[in-house]
């Protein structure tokens, strides 16, 4: 199980590696076919926007498509206020349960602090 998952790993680091080193690679060469008729700053601009404008593009237009959320039901307001209306009907479970949540903390914060 570790084997296989320590592979996969390795696997995934080795991939990252040669994108992040071949689209390096591709953008020096396409700036340095650019830097003749351009000069290296304007052939770096290019070439740094053949890069960044096509996911730019594709982010606004995800961004734009987005569907829109629909409002929840108006019916499941007033499910939470039954909810609520019948725990407030049972007042001494609750009452109860509280008290043992309360007194379970009070137990945990004060079980290492030294008494003066």
């Amino acid at each position: 199980m570790f084997a296989r998952l320590s592979a996969k790993a390795v696997l995934l680091v080795l991939v990252l590696g040669l994108v992040f080193f071949g689209v390096g690679l591709i953008g020096m060469a396409i700036a340095t076919a650019l830097a003749a008729l351009f000069g290296t700053a304007g052939a770096y601009a290019i070439t740094g926007g053949v890069f960044v404008i096509p996911p730019l593009i594709w982010a606004v237009a995800v961004q734009v498509t987005k569907p829109v959320k629909q409002e929840p039901p108006p019916g499941a307001r007033q499910m939470a206020g039954a909810i609520m209306a019948a725990l407030a009907k049972e007042t001494p479970w609750v009452a109860i349960l509280g008290t043992a949540l309360a007194g379970a903390a009070n137990m945990f914060l004060s079980r290492n602090k030294s008494k003066k």
